[in-house]
């Protein structure tokens, strides 16, 4: 009797991108950015080499995916909430996934700081600008804010939560993210200085009298 042929496995391009780019995201947290190969992320991912090469051409383009994935987690975590949603509920979201993504959230900031990501053009950036243009156009902002300046300050507050992850490996992310966001929230809404002190107004220091000449 002749054995019946087994059933060829159809693999779901879906969800095999999605195992490799999972893959890569590990890897490159574990390992970091340096260590990451096609030939690993496939071993991985559990699937052959030949499939992963169907996906992505090279590292490079692993690594560019790695960058999209972080910068569409935070775009996420932006906007998955209504527009009543608490600041603090927003800057919770975001500070986890940079916490849970250290390495990859670096390669967002390298990118940056080489002027080939988080420009103009990046979604992630638009996003961002257009939301302060919005609170402005609201009046729930001061009516000078820069809103091209704030964006980027707001993009820096990635890296300050990347050196909050470093300086603390080990402790719960959770615990560390409420903290983080009660900290942003609270410096938006209030500012870092106590109600009626002025930066900008330095107190004036007292003149010194002259001594009256001896006669």
């Amino acid at each position: 009797m002749a054995r019946k042929a087994k059933p060829k496995r159809t693999r779901n391009p879906v969800v095999t991108r999605a195992k490799l780019l999972q893959a890569t995201m590990e890897l490159v947290n574990e390992k970091g950015a340096a260590a990451l190969s096609l030939k690993e992320a496939a071993i991985r991912a559990k699937v052959s080499r030949g499939v992963a090469y169907l996906h992505f051409e090279d590292r490079e383009q692993l690594l560019q995916e790695a960058k999209t994935w972080i910068s569409e987690g935070l775009q996420a975590g932006v906007t998955q909430f209504n527009e009543n949603a608490s600041l603090h509920d927003r800057t919770f979201r975001t500070t986890k996934i940079v916490l849970s993504h250290p390495e990859a959230s670096k390669l967002l900031i390298d990118a940056a700081m080489a002027g080939t990501d988080l420009d103009r053009g990046n979604p992630l950036y638009k996003l961002v600008l257009n939301l302060l243009k919005e609170l402005k156009a609201s009046g729930r902002s001061r009516p000078d804010i820069d809103v091209e300046i704030m964006t980027y300050i707001m993009f820096g507050s990635i890296a300050a939560t990347l050196i909050l992850g470093a300086q603390r490996k080990g402790d719960d992310i959770d615990s560390l993210s409420e903290r983080f966001a009660n900290e942003w929230d609270k410096m938006m809404e209030k500012g870092m200085f106590a109600p009626g002190y002025r930066p900008d107004k330095q107190a004036s220091k007292p003149k010194r009298q002259r001594r009256k000449p001896r006669k």
